[in-house]
């Protein structure tokens, strides 16, 4: 009996909570494995707890969520789009080019000027990131050191709770978070850098975060939608340090021009 089997035959004794979740994954059983990774990511997106989530997977016979995503898994590579079947290289590039063409209808170059200035006039600048969104603080990092710019990327939790915590001005913190949920540890620190007076900018693929109202910027980027593929969403946050280290590295060339000391 597949995962889908066991759910029809389970129907009959759900409970709200049960329902909850069926009424969440039942139009796309791809999002367990695309936006879901653990259990507290699905209990977010169904709005139940985790318990409840445990609950509903012991129903359905399983001894636990790993095993529970692992069938619902195979039931998303069964019924993957059958442009996919055609041509999967053109269905990936496909995939990326739409989400990356999206980007404008999201951000404008207002966005990006605006940002560069807040990236040259601050004193610090600290690149915050948590698992793979990690990896994209780095590699902003990077880019920056490129054009002279010092900054410093925070991947862990007790570094990040010193920094955010302290009475330093003129500070920005850049916060890379795909789903912007509670479960990445680090954003528990978006609040207490805007309690602390930081200028916060929150990039995520998720209008609805909570995190949101304590973004001095808030950067709402697309996400990538698919079937039967896992395609990373870190490819639109590089894409996104790629535009906006463009325009700081205009935004130098303007202010060494506009020296004094090189007009003489």
């Amino acid at each position: 009996m597949n995962i889908i089997d066991r759910i029809n035959a389970a129907k009959p004794t759900f409970t709200k909570s049960d329902e909850l979740i069926y009424n969440c994954i039942k139009d796309d059983y791809w999002i367990i494995i695309r936006d879901a990774s653990t259990i507290v990511d699905l209990a977010e997106k169904c709005h139940v707890s985790k318990s409840a989530i445990l609950r509903f997977a012991k129903k359905l016979g399983y001894s636990g969520y790993s095993e529970f995503k692992y069938d619902f898994s195979i039931v998303g590579h069964s019924s993957v789009p059958e442009e996919l079947h055609e041509n999967k290289f053109d269905y990936i590039l496909d995939s990326y080019t739409l989400a990356i063409k999206s980007i404008r209808q999201y951000l404008s170059e207002n966005d990006f000027i605006m940002l560069a200035k807040e990236v040259m006039s601050a004193k610090k600048i600290r690149l915050c990131g948590y698992n793979r969104s990690g990896f994209t603080a780095m590699q902003f990092k990077y880019r920056l050191i490129n054009i002279d710019i010092e900054s410093e990327a925070v991947t862990d939790t007790l570094m990040l709770n010193v920094l955010s915590s302290s009475s330093a001005e003129n500070e920005i913190f850049f916060f890379f978070t795909v789903r912007g949920n509670q479960s990445t540890p680090l954003n528990a620190y978006i609040k207490t850098c805007h309690d602390t007076k930081k200028t916060v900018v929150v990039l995520t693929m998720n209008p609805n975060t909570p995190y949101k109202k304590y973004a001095s910027h808030f950067i709402l980027l697309p996400n990538i939608k698919v079937k039967g593929v896992f395609l990373d969403e870190q490819a639109i946050f590089h894409i996104f340090i790629e535009i906006l280290v463009s325009y700081i590295s205009e935004r130098i060339l303007i202010e060494e021009n506009q020296s004094p000391s090189l007009a003489k």
